[in-house]
């Protein structure tokens, strides 16, 4: 077998010595979490070599904020302020800032503004809390101020104002965040564009006053449970149901998690979601507003030669999911010229936000439809073997088996499905002799029992892309319809690298589902992992040297082997290692153990019960081509939870784990 070959583009890391870059705000840039962690670090640095420099103070600040920092670390940070830059106007922005959305921090915030009335950092949040006022001439005047003072980009006026024409008129729109909600209230302060529309941020309803007085000036009323911790979830949910006559909207900005409870009565009609008790018809909406409402030149020309991180262009992936619905919509209805025409906007507007890929693998098409006929399968033990990474999304335990795949095989097989078997049974094209009898008899499908296991707990390989996804849809269509399931209905699917990601860290309910936002609380040992002696502290997951799923033993955090030298996981090992035992014990293999793939839950799973989530076998994401975790045949330095492994066919090294998303409980 040919050895899997994996060439490293290393890009350069921003170091804590990189001159530090001005914290805009994000209503002009959108960076990743991390990005914004990496600068408080680099700001901290300057206040250190710098005490009496107010503007460091500011970005180190703002940094801080916008990487999702502690409350605590953020108090600390004013507290230090106070103390070298007393008085000064950014004391008084960060103060006001640091108060949260009430009232008492308006006079911090007036402060700052007497004293330097020019610079346009206060303009943004004395426009909103202008709103908490309910101070409408307040509000505009900052909202002129904004826009005068160039501080949001052009290309977010023009999402803001799809944005507003999404909606019917006289509606309601839910919002949540400062970036996507500035723009709006700009548009209809001082463009009045949609003033029929009433807007609804989370963040500023979260105080009891202004949630109050904004709910009777429009004439809304509230039942049902709602306390702090539900605030969010809790109006999302019982708003529309409480004002029947009005009708609500989203933006598709709103968190998931604060929309999981009314998902399956949102309707996506373009950058906005509509609520609706009974079937509506969106993709009649979204032809209307995408052919005769939307601004869309300037996803098509950058006019105003804007950088990739304009908050503009980073939100111009929302409207992916609206244009593959008229996409799919022009093909059933044959207008081929149309479904062409915008087949080549989509692409474009993939290509420019990053998602040119996992927009590919669906205009290129799915795998054929799978006939369903009932099949005899453990629904409770398939339920056991998986965990939840998210209250929607939950992961396999192990990679998917020779004696699990081969059921599916027998399915296709078994219901006379001839031509599926063909396509998605195991690949052994490449191989000649000896080798591809080896291979045959490790997928091959046997009764194993306590004397001989053969190779069913290995993890299946030599599948393609194609015959996952069928894997995955054929196992959806037996769990939704068995008549013993703890869901009501699932969906089981490749994972995206993000989740894949997340899950190999074990970080249960993530706010984002990014690695390097996350922080997590990690050991610190001298002696064995599991000593007396612990320190704790919590840390980024940004952090390069954090590579391995036992990384919460902070010691190991970048290393393949325990503190015996045994390999924790089954990599490409030299001959032989320092392991006790191994080279005595299994003549002829590497220092893991094994020469190749090894059984399931061979080695300690992470903290959330998955196994193997790096080497054994690399694991297929939604992305065709891109793997996840290394394997058997990748080093340890590129089998991490960071590495993506890039494959072009069915290969040995190559397997998938299914991830469950809960649709409906």
């Amino acid at each position: 077998m040919k050895p899997y070959l994996l060439l490293l583009l290393v890009l350069p890391s921003i170091g804590w010595s990189a001159p530090p870059e001005k914290i805009l705000p994000k209503t002009l840039v959108l960076k990743p979490v991390a990005w914004y962690s990496q600068q408080a670090k680099a700001w901290h640095e300057e206040t250190n070599r710098d005490n009496r420099n107010a503007q460091n103070w500011f970005n180190y600040y703002a940094a801080s904020y916008f990487s999702m920092d502690t409350q605590v670390h953020l108090d600390q940070v004013v507290q230090s302020m106070s103390r070298a830059v007393p008085n000064s106007y950014e004391w008084w922005l960060v103060k006001g800032w640091n108060s949260g959305y009430q009232l008492d921090a308006l006079p911090f915030l007036e402060k700052a503004y007497a004293m330097n009335p020019e610079n346009p950092e206060s303009y943004g949040l004395l426009q909103l809390f202008s709103e908490l006022k309910l101070d409408a001439a307040g509000r505009e005047s900052f909202s002129r101020e904004l826009l005068v003072h160039a501080q949001l980009s052009p290309s977010l006026l023009s999402y803001s104002y799809n944005v507003l024409m999404s909606l019917e008129p006289s509606s309601i729109l839910i919002t949540e965040g400062e970036s996507t909600t500035t723009p709006l209230f700009v548009l209809q302060d001082v463009m009045k564009i949609r003033n029929d529309v009433s807007i609804l941020n989370l963040d500023l309803l979260a105080n009891p006053s202004y949630l109050e007085k904004k709910f009777h000036a429009l004439g809304l009323t509230l039942s049902g449970p709602v306390n702090a911790g539900n605030l969010r979830s809790a109006l999302c949910a019982l708003l529309p149901l409480a004002n029947g006559g009005k009708q609500f909207y989203y933006a598709l900005t709103v968190s998931k998690d604060n929309l999981s409870s009314i998902k399956e009565n949102l309707y996506v009609v373009g950058l906005a979601s509509v609520h609706s008790l009974t079937n509506f018809d969106n993709v009649a909406q979204i032809r209307k507003n995408l052919e005769k409402e939307f601004l869309l030149d300037y996803l098509r020309v950058d006019f105003n030669g804007e950088s990739e991180d304009a908050t503009g262009k980073v939100l111009s992936a929302n409207y992916l999911l609206p244009l593959i619905l008229l996409y799919e919509s022009y093909q059933k209805e044959g207008k081929r010229e149309q479904a062409t025409a915008l087949r080549q906007f989509i692409e474009r507007i993939a290509r420019d936000s990053g998602k040119e890929a996992v927009i590919a693998n669906f205009l290129n098409g799915k795998s054929d439809e799978i006939p369903y006929v009932p099949f005899a399968m453990d629904i409770k033990s398939l339920e056991g073997k998986f965990h939840a990474v998210s209250d929607k999304i939950y992961a396999q335990a192990s990679e998917v088996t020779n004696q699990q795949y081969n059921l599916f095989l027998n399915y296709l097989s078994t219901n006379a499905l001839t031509q599926l078997y063909e396509k998605y049974k195991f690949d052994f094209s490449d191989y000649t002799e000896p080798a591809l009898t080896l291979m045959k008899n490790y997928s091959a499908d046997r009764n194993s029992n306590k004397k001989q296991k053969y190779f069913t707990q290995y993890p299946a390989v030599d599948i393609s892309y194609e015959a996952a996804v069928a894997y995955c849809e054929w196992l959806t269509q037996q769990y939704n319809n068995s008549t013993e399931h703890k869901f009501k209905k699932v969906k089981f699917r490749l994972p995206s690298i993000d989740e894949w990601q997340i899950a190999a860290a074990a970080i249960k309910n993530p706010a984002s589902w990014k690695l390097d936002d996350q922080k997590a609380e990690v050991r610190i040992t001298e002696g064995p992992p599991a000593g007396k002696n612990v320190e704790k502290k919590v840390v980024s997951l940004s952090d390069p040297e954090i590579l391995y799923p036992w990384f919460r033993y902070f010691r190991f955090r970048n290393t393949p082997v325990n503190q015996f030298g045994c390999y924790l996981g089954n990599f490409k090992a030299p001959d032989k290692g320092a392991c006790p035992g191994i080279n005595k014990k299994f003549k002829g293999v590497s220092a893991d153990g094994w020469s190749m793939t090894s059984p399931v839950e061979s080695y300690f799973p992470n903290d959330i019960g998955l196994s193997d989530m790096v080497g054994n076998v690399a694991e297929m994401t939604l992305e065709k081509g891109k793997a996840c975790g290394g394997s058997w045949n990748h080093p340890p330095e590129e089998s991490t939870m960071k590495s993506i492994n890039p494959y072009t066919k069915p290969d040995a090294a190559i397997g998938f784990r299914v991830f469950m998303e809960i649709v409906e409980k």
